[in-house]
């Protein structure tokens, strides 16, 4: 179901608690925001299909 709405307050708290980052009550709410803004911004940059023949290219070192 690619149109349900991820539960970003729960990746929040996980992705904290994961590494151990304590998140002020009062600054909750805005984190949350920044992710669902960042996840917004990322959507149409993850909808793009890429072949699977494409490889990177390797480091240029002069």
């Amino acid at each position: 179901m690619a149109d349900e709405k991820p539960d970003v307050a729960r990746w929040v708290d996980e992705g904290a608690k994961a590494i151990g980052l304590v998140i002020a009550p009062e600054y909750r709410a805005n984190v949350i925001l920044n992710v669902e803004r960042s996840l917004a911004i990322a959507q149409p940059l993850l909808a793009v299909e890429l072949d699977d023949e494409l490889t990177s290219l390797p480091v240029y070192r002069p």
